[in-house]
């Protein structure tokens, strides 16, 4: 047995793993906060050093948080959970929790950037950095959640 398998209480391996919607929601909220947060970071960087200097009002600069964080929190709720819901459902067959940690960071990766493609920022391969901060973030969220995982018998009993 390696490190980060999934383990049956009784010693067998797990047929499917399933993650609880506090858990899902918990994953969430920790995702979308950390990239969120980060966005606000950034954005407040951008525009709070020229607007220091030359004198834009600190509501303008509140107004442009506010939506920043609007849009990061909508978009995370319209894409990325389902997103996440498909991909946690995908993945009940596969017992290792770093495969979970690192499919939660490759495919919110690329789905970003395959939008940022289609929304015409660039399809170069090098926009798959900043577009990672997204799969980075799912992937903390994702491993935020271990012990939130339910492990259930291929007859259904949950454990």
């Amino acid at each position: 047995m390696a490190l980060g398998d999934a383990v049956h209480p009784h010693g067998r391996q797990a047929s499917r793993v399933v993650l609880d919607a506090y858990g899902f929601i918990k994953g969430w909220m920790i995702a979308t906060s950390l990239w969120v947060g980060v966005l606000l970071l950034v954005v407040g960087t951008y525009f709070g050093i020229p607007a220091a200097r030359t004198g834009l009002e600190a509501s303008q600069l509140l107004g442009i948080l506010g939506m920043a964080n609007f849009y990061g929190y909508g978009v995370s709720l319209l894409f990325a959970a389902p997103l996440g819901w498909f991909l946690s459902f995908l993945l009940r067959p596969v017992g290792r929790q770093s495969i979970h940690i690192g499919a939660f960071f490759a495919v919110p990766t690329i789905a970003f950037w395959l939008v940022g493609n289609a929304l015409g920022l660039g399809w170069q391969p090098w926009r798959l950095i900043p577009r990672s901060t997204v799969g980075a973030a799912a992937a903390a969220g994702r491993w935020a959640v271990p012990n939130d995982v339910l492990y259930v018998d291929p007859d259904g009993a949950r454990q």
